[in-house]
């Protein structure tokens, strides 16, 4: 089964994510905390070069960035850099923004624990 998040929470209006990649052999955790100007700030945590220099780059979310696709940052190729499409950390960083602006609840989040890909092989499923 390949992990995509796992969600876990921190001090109060901090959310924290866990990425596994298994097939780059990579895990990143994501922290969201709300700031004084009302964006949530993101610090990446990653032994991976590209997810690095994205953190860097990024920073922080606005509303308009998690909720209109087409005018977000997140797709913007002077932050994305070197991230591959297959990449979890977009869709983890977005999580974490929801979270802290209250569009995903901490008891749902808790409750589902984890999204995932599949993969499936098609000659064990028959």
């Amino acid at each position: 089964m390949f992990d995509m998040m796992t969600v876990r929470f921190g001090e109060p209006m901090t959310s924290k994510i866990t990425v596994k990649m298994n097939t780059c052999e990579k895990t990143h955790v994501i922290t969201g905390s709300m700031n004084a100007d009302g964006n949530v700030d993101i610090s990446i945590e990653s032994d991976c070069k590209n997810i690095q220099e994205f953190n860097e780059r990024l920073r922080y979310l606005t509303m308009t960035d998690v909720t209109d696709y087409y005018n977000s940052r997140l797709i913007d190729k002077e932050i994305r850099g070197s991230l591959g499409h297959v990449c979890l950390i977009i869709n983890a960083v977005t999580h974490a923004a929801w979270m802290e602006f209250g569009l995903l609840s901490e008891r749902h989040a808790k409750n589902a624990k984890k999204n995932s890909v599949i993969y499936i092989d098609e000659e064990q499923a028959q």
